[in-house]
């Protein structure tokens, strides 16, 4: 039989934030892990509701939980099916697991264990990993859609013209149509390159970023009429091939974004190193929206994904519109000295 003091030691070095709240909602006792999670210290916290701790939104929610639990205490893992929010003091939340476990003090009376933990990076990776996996389908399904309305519609194109050239007889017409053919093939091919180039662009390992991205505003230009008013500067120093890729990406798909949703047919690229962080930076004065809207979750990568790729590699992802006032997309990656 473990000792009163015993106990107490295990309390106080429970990794969780431990909370024992009596039949009322009042807070009786907690360990220096909740003081630290919520930010209170322990003697403004002894004697409160426990609701201090719940954002205001969520503080019917909880009383509501709490009586049910009162009337029929039990046992409660971590979780429960319940998505939960803990309020610090300073006003910040975070997303919280709750167990609970009934306990009868000393003097008879019905006590709660109440355990919280953060499980803000939990959800983060669980959010990320989400985001990636709509990213890479969204990209799947952009190379299919390109492949199904190019590739294959050039091909079954050509198996046609041969057919008509195997049954003609007429030498000229055969070199008409040989001709034809040839020209098909070659635009065929293009077109496999251009997917290629847009899967992992060469120039980016042969000759840097500024290089791969004018090649890209260029094949813009010539394939759509879209046109980009571009200030490319060299920063390829600066940055690893990861890092390229990353800028490469976010530029692209913000140009994407443009040219489906802003109704111009100019958009400005520019791409610097200001006071230690490379940035890259899409604008366009077109229609604009609302941030938190449908479009974020737009075709391609969207925004989430531009977001999710940001911070892969620690780089901040900064976007500023409203609806008719234009958008603009910033990328910043802070260097360190010496790199």
């Amino acid at each position: 039989m473990l000792s009163a003091e015993e106990y107490r030691a295990i309390f106080e070095a429970f990794p969780d934030g431990c909370l024992v709240v009596d039949s009322e909602g009042r807070i009786r006792d907690l360990n220096p892990q909740a003081e630290a999670l919520f930010g209170w210290p322990r003697e403004d916290l002894l004697g409160k509701s426990v609701e201090v701790l719940v954002p205001q939104d969520q503080r019917p929610g909880h009383e509501h939980h709490r009586t049910g639990y009162a009337a029929d205490p039990h046992s409660r893992p971590m979780g429960a099916g319940l998505d939960l929010s803990g309020l610090r003091r300073d006003g910040s939340r975070f997303p919280a697991e709750v167990s609970l476990s009934p306990w009868t003090s000393a003097d008879g009376e019905e006590r709660v264990i109440c355990c919280v933990r953060d499980v803000s990076e939990r959800k983060r990776l669980r959010d990320f990993s989400g985001g990636m996996l709509r990213a890479t389908e969204d990209e799947r399904r952009r190379i299919a859609r390109e492949l199904h309305d190019d590739t294959a519609q050039r091909l079954a194109t050509l198996i046609l013209r041969v057919r008509v050239l195997a049954d003609e007889a007429d030498g000229e017409i055969r070199r008409t149509l040989l001709g034809e053919i040839r020209e098909e093939i070659v635009e065929t091919v293009e077109g496999v390159k251009r997917i290629a180039r847009g899967l992992r662009p060469p120039e980016l390992g042969e000759v840097g970023l500024a290089a791969a991205l004018q090649s890209h505003l260029r094949g813009l230009r010539e394939g759509t009429g879209f046109d980009v008013e571009a200030e490319v500067a060299p920063v390829d120093s600066l940055l690893d091939s990861n890092e390229r890729l990353l800028i490469y990406r976010v530029v692209q798909e913000a140009l994407s974004n443009v040219m489906r949703h802003a109704d111009v047919r100019v958009a400005r690229l520019v791409v610097d190193i200001d006071d230690g962080t490379v940035f890259a930076e899409v604008s366009d004065s077109g229609r604009g929206f609302e941030l938190g809207g449908s479009h974020e979750g737009g075709g391609g990568l969207g925004l989430l994904g531009m977001q999710e790729r940001a911070n892969m590699f620690g780089a901040r992802l900064l976007i500023e519109t409203a609806p008719g006032e234009g958008t603009r997309v910033r990328l910043e990656l802070p260097k360190t000295e010496g790199r």
